[in-house]
């Protein structure tokens, strides 16, 4: 591998919307994400509907639920 090209490989800190913080390794120091293992339904078994903007509403009344 050429020296010189290649770009700095570092600890970063994720911290999620939940407020959940774990370390990896990534080209960034810090990372700010959505979700994550400890608030994502597949890996938590829960189901949460985030309603942003009325988005749940559009849904309900373009589709004559209640």
């Amino acid at each position: 591998m050429k020296k010189g090209i290649h770009p700095k490989y570092v600890e970063c800190n994720v911290t999620c919307a939940c407020g959940n913080t774990f370390q990896t390794h990534s080209l960034k120091k810090e990372m700010h994400i959505e979700i994550c293992s400890a608030c994502h339904p597949f890996f938590t078994g829960q189901q949460r509907f985030l309603d942003t903007a009325g988005k749940l509403e559009k849904f309900k009344k373009k589709y004559n639920l209640k």
